[in-house]
């Protein structure tokens, strides 16, 4: 049984080093032809973030392709894999009749797009920088691109009141103290990482009125017992999928560290949310904030 989430392990596989593509390989474009003026638009997406933004945007029908990380979107699983986002091929591209590459900045090598942009591919690369001014401004892009600019204006303005409720339910949360949230994800088989600052979950335990445990650094570090035991954790944030490989709550807290800090309660996204800030970054914060106990605007 898979120990971890696909979508989710791929996405957060070591940046370590990919071979540099060769120079020859980058000068000689695949065999293909851009596609004739008023062809049906075929886009392949690379990334969660871009791929549930263009889904969101009504233009899923056109998606002919997808990476490997957007896997953890349900809409894009029935489409056909393109591989990680970081070791794309021209050749499975052109063949699926691809007019429009959509990509996160990770997508690669870049002697791979040089060699899509030869073939008369629209390459579009997009920030995936973990901020909520980024999310915004990759809905507006893509929906401009794809000529939805109403749609994509119609979705910022849903984020807009759902990020409206949250913050009014987190004022109504800070008569006590901050409630301190240790985010987790399962990279491979018993091998537990932290998100630090400047992460997705970073970004959004800041809107959902909450702090990161963890301030010591950026980026993703292996799990340690004494790194828990440190950041006195209220809630345990997990992705959907690293809860269930790791079979549930119960072995959860049978993980060293965790099992020696009490009075933590665990709460879980979608895996999506856990690795990027799409267009419904709203609900994950909602439901972290449910996590939290924190009263319903509404409530008297």
């Amino acid at each position: 049984m898979k120990r971890w989430s696909l979508g989710l392990a791929a996405l957060l596989l070591s940046q370590g080093a990919l071979a540099a593509t060769p120079p020859a390989a980058a000068k000689s474009a695949p065999k293909g032809a851009p596609a004739p003026k008023g062809a049906p638009v075929k886009l392949v997406t690379v990334g969660p973030a871009v791929t549930e933004t263009v889904f969101a945007l009504g233009m899923g029908e056109a998606v002919v392709g997808v990476d490997d990380t957007s896997l953890a979107l349900p809409v894009a699983r029935g489409r056909p894999k393109v591989g990680y986002q970081r070791a794309l091929a021209s050749e499975p591209l052109i063949a699926l009749g691809t007019t429009s590459l959509l990509a996160s900045e990770e997508a690669g090598p870049p002697g791979v797009l040089e060699q899509l942009r030869s073939a008369g591919l629209d390459v579009v690369i997009l920030s995936n920088k973990p901020t909520l001014d980024e999310a915004r401004n990759r809905v507006r892009v893509l929906a401009k691109k794809l000529g939805r600019e109403s749609q994509g204006e119609a979705l910022v303005a849903d984020l807009e009141k759902q990020l409206q409720d949250a913050a009014a339910r987190a004022a109504k949360g800070k008569q006590g103290k901050p409630v301190r949230v240790l985010a987790l994800y399962a990279r491979g088989a018993n091998a537990l990482m932290v998100a630090g600052k400047e992460t997705p979950t970073d970004e959004l335990i800041r809107l959902a009125g909450g702090v990161n445990a963890v301030t010591e650094y950026s980026g993703h570090r292996p799990l340690t017992a004494e790194g828990v035991i440190v950041t006195a954790p209220d809630i345990i944030l997990v992705p959907d999928g690293t809860l269930t490989a790791l079979g549930g709550e119960a072995a959860l807290r049978n993980v060293p560290g965790l099992s020696q800090v009490k009075g933590w309660k665990v709460t879980t996204v979608e895996d999506v949310h856990f690795m990027s800030l799409g267009p419904n970054l709203g609900k994950a914060v909602q439901r972290i904030q449910d996590g939290m106990g924190l009263p319903a605007r509404d409530a008297k």
